[in-house]
């Protein structure tokens, strides 16, 4: 993900764009609107993943209440549009089930060979640079009916390579959806002629012309507009889609699509149904392909909350999956608990302990043990007192008993083992962050205050473990985290600043990873009669400022030392 734009969204009214790094650090004075960019993501993995436009509670779990349309609209304001829009770079994953064709797979339509987007690689290499899509934009309109009472999706807004493609568009009304707003001019849509195959008699008006346009009229004309004369514009062009309620359609199958045109023959119109298939497998692709690409991502979105529980002495992990546990931390010692392995618990205790990462006094242990039910025939033979006989059977009911599993911490200094409940706040605290970091996932990571009830000099660490959590991994399981870090730590961000000088310097230590300036993002928060404002502060190749920090660089500091 490397942008999202938010419009009349909680305490932002004016449309900010927010563009995200790898690593993109959240500043500003407490509810100041830093959560906002966060909550926003929330509200879109609900429309797009449950269709729920209308959320208070949400799959994310935790302090997460967005308490309805009417809540979360600016100002309370029903008649304003809540607009988001989200981007998503594709550059480093082409085969992507969500866009088949992007992957070089056929949608068996011979009609739309012509088109620019067939010639993908594997097919073409001459057409690589433009016909390869690179980046998706999906951007959903929310607005209040006043005769429903309720939320709905009014526009849906597909981008491909930076330039709109298509919308669906929709009234309150149910059965009203609208598939409009097409852009035969997308370089993906145009007619692909190899430049030395152009026939003397082709016009630059007939090279210009969109195979896809041409073939929408000439299967939809009931569907869609007249269009007898030729001045009529290009936007007057619209085919009824299948929804529920509003623009939002159902994303676990093609569009439906009312193509249909009672004129024709009946003979005439099964001798169109490949091509009417076609043409629905084409549209469903390029209009739901990037909304299911942006739901999957959010779905594999994880958030910590800024309290984390610490995990009871009778602790008991959950075996099955509940990304709302993230919220509290407790997914991360789900995982903890359920690594047979023992693969994360060794990288979590390599970052706890290493004299170069977090430096903590201890590392995590499983204990195991047996317990003897009272009262149980085993209780019942210590009870009596043992003798020679029960050797046999004593061994055999030990086997028998059930183990329980409870990973506790080991206080290396002191040579002693510890529930977390029973060490500073901080390290349980500092756990749920170093698992999600580390655990083989990619998506966006959201965290708030994970520096909260940690010691600076562990801070600075966390900011290695982020730059570890952004970078693909060598085994190529993970291309590398999307960080949106809500913080107040100065310590955190004076490590990322100091590992952009050390690459810029080349004077990176040995066994720790780099920034550049492009990594990273730091944005100070700002509330205004306006509205929240986001404040993109550059970075430079020598770790330090391009642009002045409002209000001075953690000016609190220098006002109390000087």
């Amino acid at each position: 993900m490397t942008r999202i734009e938010i419009e009349n969204f909680k305490g932002i009214g004016l449309r900010q764009r927010i563009d995200l790094r790898p690593i993109t650090l959240l500043f500003g004075p407490n509810s100041a609107g830093k959560s906002t960019i966060l909550q926003a993501l929330h509200y879109l993995r609900e429309i797009l993943e449950r269709g729920n436009v209308d959320p208070d509670r949400t799959i994310a779990g935790g302090l997460i209440d967005l308490g309805g349309f009417a809540t979360l609209v600016h100002n309370h304001e029903l008649d304003r549009t809540v607009i988001l829009k989200v981007v998503l770079d594709l550059s480093a994953d082409q085969g992507s089930d969500g866009l088949p064709l992007n992957a070089g797979m056929s949608i068996g339509a011979p009609e739309f060979t012509e088109l620019l987007v067939r010639y993908l690689v594997g097919e073409s290499d001459e057409y690589r640079d433009y016909a390869i899509v690179q980046e998706v934009g999906l951007e959903v309109d929310i607005r209040w009916s006043a005769l429903e009472q309720a939320p709905y999706v009014s526009r849906l807004a597909i981008e491909m390579d930076g330039e709109p493609l298509a919308a669906i568009v929709s009234p309150p009304a149910e059965g009203r959806a609208q598939l409009t707003d097409f852009n035969f001019s997308h370089p993906l849509l145009r007619r692909a002629v190899r430049p030395g195959d152009i026939p003397e008699d082709l016009d630059d008006e007939d090279m210009a012309g969109s195979p896809l346009e041409e073939e929408i009229w000439l299967l939809a004309r009931e569907a869609a507009a007249d269009r007898s004369t030729p001045d009529t514009p290009d936007d007057q062009l619209r085919i009824a889609v299948g929804t529920e309620l509003g623009a939002l359609p159902r994303l676990d199958r093609d569009l439906v699509l009312d193509i249909r045109d009672p004129d024709v023959k009946k003979a005439e119109l099964e001798a169109r149904t490949p091509r009417v298939n076609g043409l629905r497998a084409l549209l469903s692709e390029m209009v739901l392909g990037p909304v299911r690409l942006v739901r999957d991502h959010l779905m594999q979105m994880t958030y910590i909350g800024p309290l984390r529980e610490i995990p009871s002495r009778s602790y008991r992990p959950q075996v099955t999956p509940d990304e709302a546990r993230w919220a509290q931390g407790l997914a991360a010692w789900d995982l903890l608990y359920n690594d047979r392995r023992g693969e994360l618990m060794a990288e979590v205790n390599w970052w706890l302990s290493g004299e170069e990462r977090l430096r903590t006094t201890y590392r995590l242990e499983r204990v195991e043990f047996k317990e003897i039910p009272v009262p149980s025939a085993m209780h019942q033979m210590f009870e009596r007192g043992l003798n020679e006989d029960d050797i046999a059977e004593l061994q055999e009911l030990y086997l028998s008993l059930a183990k329980r599993t409870e990973i506790a911490l080991r206080d290396f200094e002191k040579g002693i083992l510890v529930a977390p409940g029973d060490v500073g706040v901080g390290i349980s605290q500092m756990v749920p962050v170093v698992v999600a970091s580390l655990r083989k996932q990619d998506g966006v990571l959201g965290v708030e205050q994970p520096e909260l009830h940690v010691h600076p000099a562990i801070q600075v660490g966390m900011g290695d473990l982020f730059i570890k959590a952004a970078t693909a991994d060598q085994d190529k399981l993970t291309s590398g985290k999307t960080l949106i870090i809500e913080t107040h730590s100065e310590h955190i961000m004076l490590r990322l600043l100091r590992r952009v000088r050390e690459r810029t310097d080349g004077e990176v230590p040995p066994g720790v990873l780099g920034l550049t300036p492009d990594d990273l993002s730091v944005i100070y928060v700002e509330s205004s009669v306006e509205g929240v404002r986001f404040r993109p502060l550059r970075v430079s190749p020598d770790g330090d400022f391009v642009d002045r920090w409002p209000q001075g660089f953690f000016a609190e500091r220098a006002e109390e030392l000087f």
